[in-house]
């Protein structure tokens, strides 16, 4: 398996590994995960020197625990050579999203993991995929592990416990496995697979919202539901087939739609964005443009702004940087500061990591993000990012506790690529 690829399923069930009181057998899965999470935030594409004090800002927004966890975890990229710690504060190397992949992988290798978290891993990318019998995948993961009998039925319960993967029963005795990254690649093939397993009625109202997602970056989640219907919308979401995004301030929270594959024209969606700092990115930036006044900086020209960003100069000063753009600070993507430029003095707002300005432009350009894209972006400052994946899973619950085979005949289409 590729080491970014690897390292981006160590973020995935790093995050899930956290919902958990105990990580159990996958304390060196949690550590690698947790290192890599670390690492991307006080990373910059060149490098940099930060405090103790913004380190540590860093990493309570980063949900590590400074008192027990950081330590560890800086002795942990330290003996890797990617930091350098001084009495005042830590030098790190220049490491982009995808670089900081590759070491989250290598760290995990240095620990020496049990069979069952490698074993894990590689459950997750095949359920990615497509759905998978747990009788089908049983014995190749029993060889290739090297695992009994007993540890690959506690290979499944766990994974499906700790949402490494989710499952949907075919058979007293048989279940499919599948996960919320498939529709992040081979998005056509699953798309259509998922169309022939509904009525024509259902058919029709997610192509169109399909079409929608694809001339525009996002839609409103209001608009999806609308357009879906609560119970086509609950059964597709449940899977991943869109991504829903969520933006909170004080006021409110607000949720919009993208697609999975956002981010995949060039590469590997779920790697290019692991983190889901991209879609942060893209959700601050397009509540400047549709929310924000002129007076206080409201975006106007996105593709000369992202130029001057991603070119490494500051943008600014308007007062509005100030306020939208706190989350982005919080996860390493961007510094502000107060200070003077042509004249004007005010916050200034540089880009820390360039491969985040990258795609979000690429998103930006792929579709038109405007006042009609989205309706319902919050009236102020962003101050929250919920992803795609903590969303679907609260959907799926819903789902399952509703009816656990709701979605059994797209899961099977997936599958078979055609009605089960």
């Amino acid at each position: 398996m590729d080491k970014k690829v690897k390292g981006a399923w160590l973020i995935h069930h790093t995050n899930k590994l956290q919902n958990i009181t105990n990580q159990g057998s996958y304390q060196n899965t949690f550590v690698a995960g947790k290192a890599g999470i670390l690492l991307s935030a006080i990373s910059e594409t060149n490098q940099s020197v930060l405090t103790n004090e913004k380190l540590h800002v860093l990493a309570n927004a980063s949900n590590i625990n400074t008192a027990f966890e950081l330590p560890k975890l800086i002795d942990v990229l330290k003996d890797q050579e990617l930091v350098d710690v001084t009495n005042s504060g830590i030098g790190v190397l220049g490491v982009t999203t995808s670089s900081a992949l590759q070491h989250t992988s290598n760290i995990f290798e240095s620990l020496e993991p049990e069979n069952l978290e490698v074993a894990a891993i590689e459950l997750a990318e095949i359920a990615s995929i497509k759905p998978v019998s747990s009788s089908e995948i049983s014995e190749k993961l029993s060889d290739e592990h090297k695992m009994d009998k007993n540890e690959v039925t506690q290979l499944f319960h766990d994974s499906e416990n700790i949402g490494f993967v989710d499952a949907e029963y075919i058979s007293k005795n048989e279940k499919l496995l599948f996960n919320g990254n498939l529709f992040r690649r081979d998005s056509a093939v699953k798309t259509k697979a998922v169309l022939d397993s509904l009525t024509v009625a259902e058919q029709a109202s997610l192509t169109e919202l399909t079409q929608r997602l694809k001339k525009n970056a996002c839609v409103a989640y209001s608009d999806a539901l609308r357009i879906l219907g609560d119970n086509l919308f609950k059964k597709v979401n449940s899977i991943g087939f869109f991504d829903i995004n969520v933006v909170s301030n004080s006021q409110e929270e607000v949720g919009f739609l993208t697609l999975p594959s956002a981010f995949s024209k060039y590469s590997n969606s779920m790697v290019e964005d692991a983190f889901d700092l991209a879609k942060a990115f893209v959700a601050s930036l397009t509540y400047g443009m549709t929310k924000s006044t002129y007076a206080r900086g409201q975006i106007s020209m996105i593709d000369r702004l992202l130029a001057a960003l991603i070119d490494g100069r500051e943008v600014g000063p308007v007062s509005a940087i100030g306020q939208d753009y706190k989350m982005l600070e919080l996860k390493g993507v961007v510094s502000i500061r107060h200070g003077e430029k042509g004249g004007r003095t005010g916050p200034l707002m540089r880009l820390l990591k360039k491969e985040v300005g990258e795609l979000a432009l690429q998103a930006i350009r792929e579709g038109d993000v405007s006042e009609q894209s989205i309706q319902s972006l919050p009236g102020a400052a962003i101050t929250k990012f919920r992803g795609p994946e903590a969303n679907r899973e609260i959907i799926r619950r819903e789902q399952i506790q509703k009816s656990p085979f709701e979605t059994n005949d797209m899961i099977s289409a997936l599958r078979t690529g055609g009605r089960f």
